[in-house]
C-alpha cells in the first residue's frame, strides 16, 4: 500500500512536470509569435522571426534590401526589427504626402541609444524629439545660418581658405592624393570661422584627429546598437554603447576647446560668429526669465555641434564623390570647364551671382548629388501621433524610415538612373532643372536640413572653383581600376572607399 501510494506520488510528481514544461514551451511559443503579430491595419511587410523580427533580413546596404521589399509589398510597407515597429515610405507621391502634407505626424524621432548617446540625451536639433525645445533652437540656428552663412560673407569666407589648399595642393602636384582629407580640412576650415570665428592651418593635428574619429564611428558604429532595437540590450555587458561614448567625447573633445576659447572672448556688443549668437540668445533668456531650461550649455553646445558636424560632412562626402566621378568621366568634366571658362574665365573668383549663368555646372553638381545619395534614407522619424497614411493606419511612436534613394533611383521618374548624366537635370531649352519632382538630397518639411541654403551655395562656389583651376584625372597606370566603391552597411549612408586620384594645376 505503501509503494503503491509511493509509485502514485511519483507519477503525479512525473506528470506536473511535464504539464508545467508543456505549458511554459506553449507560452513562450506564443510570446514569441505574438512578438510578430502585426498592429491591425498595419502596413504589409515581411513576416519575420518571433523575438529578432525581420532584423537579420536585413544583409545589404538597406536601401538595396528596401527596393527589394517595395517591389513585393508596396511603397509603404513595415516590418519588426527587435522590439520596433518599422514603417518604410518609397518614392515621391508618398514621401512629399509625409514630409509636406502631413509634415506634424511625422516629425518625431524615435528614442534609439545611439542617438540618445550622441546627443546628450536628446539635446540636439538633429536626432531631438518634436517639441517646443527643438522649435527654440532650430529658430535660433536658422536664424544664426541666414546672418553669417549667406551672400557675400558666405563667399568671402570660402575664398578665404583658397591660398590654403592652393599651397597644399602644389606640394602634392604629379602625386596622387586622396582628396577627402584635403576637403575635410578645407570645411573644418570655414565652419571654425564662421561658428567660432577662429582659422587653422589645413596641416593641424587636431583637425586630423577629428577627421580620423569621425571615420572611426563611421566603421565601427555599422547600423546601430543593439540597445536601438532591444531595450533589455543596454544592460547587457558588450562594449557597444562605452565605446560610441568615448568615440564621441574623441570626437567633441577638439570642439569643446574650442566653444570654450568662444566664451572666454565673448562680447555681446561684438557678435562676429554662430556660436556668440547662441550665447547671446541664452543670456538674454536669462534676463528676461524666459526659456532658461531650453537654453542650458548643453543645448546650446548640441546646437553648435549639429550645425558644424552637419556643414562639414554633408559637403566632404559629396564632394568626395564629385572628384571621383569626374576623374571616372573626363568628358563630363571637360564640358564643365569650358562652359565656366566661357562665363567666368580664370581672373576673378566664382560668386554667388555666378548661379544661373552655369547650366551644364549646377546640373551636373545636383546630378552628383542625385547620382551619390550619400543620406540614402534620411535620419529615422517617428509619428507623433496615431496617424491615417496611405490607407493604412501606423501608430504614434512607429519609426518611419524616408527612402530618398527609391526617388534618386526611381525608373518612372528618371531616364536611366543608374548612369550619371548631367543632362538628367538640364531641360530642352538647356535651363538646369533644379527641382525635379523626384529630387529630394536635404529633406523637407519639419524635418527638413536647415542648413540647405547654406550647403548648396558651399557646393557651387568650392565645386566650380575647383573646376576653374584645377583637372581631376585617375593615376597613371591605374586608369581601369573602379574608384567608385562604396562602404558597405554603413549607418551613415553611401560613402566612399578612400581613393587616389591626380589633382594637377590647369595650365
Amino acid at each position: 500500500m505503501i509503494d503503491l501510494l509511493g509509485a502514485g506520488e511519483s507519477g503525479f510528481g512525473q506528470f506536473n512536470a511535464l504539464t508545467i514544461t508543456a505549458t511554459l514551451g506553449m507560452v513562450t511559443a506564443t510570446l514569441a509569435l505574438w512578438t510578430i503579430v502585426r498592429p491591425k491595419r498595419f502596413p504589409p511587410g515581411p513576416r519575420g522571426l518571433p523575438i529578432v523580427g525581420s532584423i537579420y533580413s536585413i544583409n545589404d546596404s538597406p536601401e538595396v534590401v528596401f527596393g527589394e521589399w517595395a517591389k513585393k509589398y508596396g511603397d509603404i510597407f513595415g516590418f519588426k526589427a527587435g522590439e520596433r515597429w518599422i514603417v518604410v515610405l518609397n518614392r515621391q507621391a508618398l514621401i512629399k504626402e509625409a514630409v509636406l502634407k502631413q509634415s506634424v505626424g511625422f516629425a518625431d524621432r524615435p528614442d534609439f541609444l545611439s542617438l540618445d548617446i550622441f546627443s546628450d540625451g536628446f539635446k540636439d536639433i538633429a536626432f531631438s524629439p518634436y517639441s517646443e525645445t527643438w522649435k527654440l533652437h532650430r529658430k535660433l540656428a536658422h536664424s544664426a545660418l541666414r546672418h553669417f552663412a549667406t551672400g557675400k560673407p558666405l563667399q568671402d569666407l570660402i575664398s578665404s581658405v583658397y591660398p590654403k589648399v592652393e599651397k597644399k595642393l602644389a606640394m602634392t602636384e604629379g602625386q596622387p592624393i586622396d582628396p577627402k582629407v584635403l576637403i575635410t580640412l578645407l570645411m573644418y576650415n570655414v565652419l571654425a570661422q564662421m561658428c567660432f570665428g577662429r582659422s587653422y592651418e589645413l596641416e593641424d593635428p587636431n583637425v586630423a584627429q577629428w577627421m580620423n574619429t569621425n571615420d572611426e564611428i563611421n566603421e565601427h558604429l555599422g547600423l546601430g546598437l543593439a540597445a536601438d532595437f532591444f531595450s533589455w540590450a543596454k544592460y547587457l555587458p558588450t562594449n557597444g554603447p562605452w565605446m560610441l561614448k568615448e568615440l564621441q567625447e574623441r570626437l567633441w573633445g577638439f570642439l569643446r576647446l574650442q566653444v570654450d576659447e568662444t566664451r572666454e572672448h565673448y562680447d555681446p556688443e561684438n557678435i562676429n560668429n554662430v556660436y556668440s549668437l547662441l550665447l547671446k540668445a541664452q543670456e538674454d533668456a536669462r534676463k528676461e526669465g524666459e526659456n532658461v531650461d531650453k537654453l542650458t550649455d548643453t543645448h546650446i553646445f548640441q546646437t553648435i555641434a549639429d550645425i558644424f558636424t552637419a556643414g562639414i560632412l554633408t559637403t566632404v562626402e559629396t564632394l568626395y564623390w564629385a572628384m571621383a566621378l569626374l576623374a571616372t568621366y573626363p568628358e563630363i568634366q571637360a564640358k564643365i570647364r569650358v562652359e565656366i571658362d566661357d562665363v567666368i574665365g580664370r581672373d576673378r573668383l566664382p560668386t554667388i551671382n555666378d548661379r544661373g549663368k552655369l547650366p551644364y555646372t549646377e546640373a551636373s553638381l545636383y546630378e552628383v548629388l542625385r547620382y551619390s545619395s550619400i543620406v540614402p534614407n534620411a535620419l529615422p522619424h517617428a509619428t507623433t501621433r496615431d496617424t491615417e497614411f496611405g490607407g493604412y493606419h501606423i501608430p504614434k511612436g512607429t519609426t518611419v524610415i524616408i527612402n530618398t534613394y527609391s526617388m534618386h533611383y526611381d525608373p518612372q521618374e528618371w531616364d536611366q538612373p543608374d548612369k550619371f548624366l548631367p543632362e538628367h537635370f538640364m531641360d530642352g531649352s538647356g535651363t538646369v532643372r533644379d527641382h525635379p519632382p523626384s529630387f529630394l538630397p536635404f529633406g523637407a518639411g519639419r524635418r527638413g536640413c536647415l542648413g540647405e541654403a547654406v550647403a548648396k551655395a558651399d557646393l557651387f562656389l568650392i565645386f566650380t572653383w575647383f573646376m576653374q583651376n584645377y583637372t581631376f584625372s585617375k593615376v597613371p597606370g591605374k586608369e581601369s581600376e573602379e574608384i567608385l566603391k562604396m562602404i558597405p552597411q554603413t549607418a551613415s549612408g553611401r560613402l566612399l572607399l578612400s581613393y587616389e586620384i591626380m589633382i594637377n594645376k590647369r595650365d
